[in-house]
């Protein structure tokens, strides 16, 4: 698994493919600080209103790649309370109710293209979502997260873009922000893509923005074609003498500069995470932990990310079970990640 560098820093590549064969990926180091809180606000039609703007949305990524043979501690760290069946459709009412009962705004749920298992899983979510709010549970979402490794879209980026916004952007449950829906895109820079191959597939599906492209990444030349950046692996882009807060602040201030220089009004989304454990992912390059402390490491990064005022929160994740990231109640843990998720906003 080859490494790749970004502003600098070394990160591990997410080539791995376990059992279904998305990509895993590699989080780090996180640190320090208390926790504040904020509530997401929904209108009725699962669109966020105007009105409900003034405070940040919470996202979890959400993967339905799994099936009943997937589960093994040979290669999670840790496992659900009730092993499943991602197409289940009694466990993705049950993902959605916990997750909404959480304060949980919605998920970002991994897309890997067009005429995929996880495809048709996603349209079976949306169903979910909708018997869900229609029997009147709280407002709930979805966005996607475009895996850009992924082989249904890596040769076919606008294509991919147009049938996602043609099938799922008008969807009442897909994630809005004042009127446009909201996809995010992860590692668009990997695989040899460039940011003028990115800004001729914006022109050929959205040349005038009407949906906003949140890119995963920490290069400020993202935004001249993203609407915005967001960190799948939190802050772990700390060096070993700065806080998550620090880092945090960090991002923030470069995303406001480059508004700033622009006249712009692109997006800074803070991430969230209880720890990592990778060191069971069959062929993981350097594999490694960060130690959840019983919530800490989880307060902290609520905390660092709070601190930087960003317009969105991600959490990694609701439930990569693979990297140890996962809060949706395990057996090791129970429900406490996500009565503390509950507790945090």
């Amino acid at each position: 698994m080859a490494q790749r560098q970004r502003n600098g820093l070394i990160i591990r590549g997410s080539q791995v493919r376990i059992l279904l064969g998305p990509p895993i990926r590699l989080l780090a180091a996180l640190a320090v600080v208390t926790c504040l809180c904020v509530p997401s606000a929904l209108a009725a039609s699962g669109r966020l209103s105007p009105h409900s703007e003034t405070r940040a949305p919470v996202l979890a990524f959400y993967y339905m790649w799994y099936h009943r043979t997937t589960w093994c501690h040979c290669t999670m760290p840790d496992l659900p309370i009730r092993l499943y069946d991602s197409s289940d459709g009694a466990t993705i009412d049950r993902q959605i109710s916990q997750a909404a009962g959480a304060g949980i705004t919605g998920f970002i749920t991994s897309w890997p293209g067009p005429g995929t298992t996880q495809d048709a899983n996603l349209r079976s979510l949306f169903a979910h979502i909708a018997a869900y709010r229609a029997a009147g549970g709280a407002p709930f979402v979805s966005s996607i997260y475009l895996e850009c490794d992924m082989p249904a879209i890596r040769g076919n980026l606008a294509g991919s873009l147009r049938y996602a916004l043609m099938h799922y952007a008008s969807n009442p449950d897909f994630f809005h922000w004042h009127g446009k829906p909201v996809i995010f895109v992860w590692d668009p820079l990997g695989g040899g893509r460039t940011l003028g191959q990115w800004a001729s597939v914006r022109r050929a599906v959205d040349p005038s923005h009407h949906s906003l492209w949140i890119a995963e990444g920490t290069n400020m030349s993202l935004l001249t074609v993203f609407d915005g950046i967001h960190l799948y692996s939190a802050a772990d882009w700390a060096l070993s003498d700065h806080s998550i807060a620090a880092t945090d602040r960090s991002f923030q201030t470069r995303v406001a500069a480059y508004n700033a220089a622009h006249r712009s009004a692109r997006l800074w989304i803070a991430g969230v995470m209880p720890g990592y454990d990778d060191r069971r992912v069959p062929g993981r390059v350097s594999p490694s932990s960060i130690p959840r402390d019983r919530g800490a490491t989880y307060r902290e990064s609520w905390a660092g990310a709070l601190a930087s005022s960003p317009t969105w929160i991600t959490i990694t994740s609701w439930n990569e079970w693979f990297e140890g990231t996962a809060i949706e109640p395990g057996r090791r843990d129970g429900r406490w990640y996500l009565d503390l998720t509950k507790q945090l906003h």
